[in-house]
């Protein structure tokens, strides 16, 4: 690891990694750095992405591609069902993807694109100098770095830091978080043509569930409650996730659970100061409606280093 860079990006989840991928293929010096060992893991995402917006930033991979979907089914309260065809169902809908193999794929891809790249290591604070972002101080493997870099990009996810280390407010309120809880199920009948989202405050107080196949009888059925649905004495997130996988799934064994929040917001109001910028949740910048971010993270982390 050298001491300056052009750019340091700061997460290798998919806004830190194209935002690496498409400054390296400029000519720049990059460093993209992840605090966990490895990238992609742990997954707290649905999966499913639009595929032609998709296809505008990488190349499709059979790899990372767990289920080619038709279509989504949406269903009220009373049951009524409502089937809509992939292209006019949202930028969820399309494939679904294997996070794990897809943000591992996207750190790769920068590599390739000249970018060095670090695991296991963390940004402990900001170097500023004069009101301007200059770098920042890391962590790796038990010893401190301090890396400058002409511009910093914060791609640290919904519990950044950088932001908040740069003087920009990213606080939010409960009416501002659903409150997620995801389990992977295999072993039951599950369709996996179509993802489907069911509706009602009775099954997911100010949210939804949502079940998203991924091939071979396993699908992600999670949901998202409204921060300020919750409370002390009312069902928690997984308490409702629960009840519809006993009713929807009886058969179902869980594989593997994740908990996590996305921010409903809409975009903070200010996402950059002088030698930095923030993108994908780290600026809340999910689709404040459906709760999706990979390819609006992606988007952000393109503009971020284009800019």
């Amino acid at each position: 690891m050298k001491d300056k860079y052009d750019v340091l990006v700061i997460g290798a989840g998919p806004a830190g990694s194209i935002a690496a991928k498409t400054a390296a293929e400029k000519g720049l010096d990059v460093l993209l750095i992840e605090k966990r060992q490895e990238i992609g893991d742990p997954v707290r995402c649905a999966e499913g992405v639009n595929k032609e917006c998709l296809k505008k930033h990488v190349e499709i991979d059979k790899r990372w591609i767990c289920a080619d979907l038709k279509g989504s089914c949406i269903f009220s309260p009373d049951g009524t069902k409502i089937e809509m065809a992939e292209e006019i169902s949202g930028g969820e809908v399309g494939y679904v993807l294997e996070r794990k193999v897809f943000d591992r794929a996207l750190a790769e891809h920068a590599a390739t694109a000249g970018a060095e790249v670090r695991v296991k290591t963390r940004a402990t604070g900001l170097i500023i100098e004069d009101d301007f972002v200059k770098g920042a101080r890391l962590m790796h493997l038990g010893k401190e770095y301090e890396v400058r870099a002409s511009i910093v990009i914060g791609a640290d996810g919904v519990e950044s830091k950088v932001g908040r280390w740069a003087g920009i407010d990213t606080a939010l309120k409960p009416v501002d978080v659903e409150t997620c809880a995801q389990y992977l199920i295999a072993g039951a009948d599950i369709n996996q043509e179509y993802c489907e989202f069911y509706i009602g405050n009775e099954m997911a107080p100010g949210g939804y569930v949502w079940v998203f196949p991924k091939g071979g009888g396993k699908a992600n059925v999670g949901i998202g409650i409204l921060g300020s649905k919750m409370g002390k004495f009312k069902p928690r997130p997984v308490d409702y996730l629960n009840d519809f996988v006993q009713k929807k799934f009886p058969d179902a064994r869980i594989v593997e659970m994740v908990f996590g929040g996305v921010p409903v917001s809409g975009s903070i109001e200010k996402t950059s100061v002088n030698g930095l910028m923030l993108v994908g949740d780290a600026a809340r910048q999910s689709d404040p409606i459906t709760g999706g971010g990979i390819l609006n993270a992606m988007d952000a982390g393109k503009l971020a280093a284009v800019s």
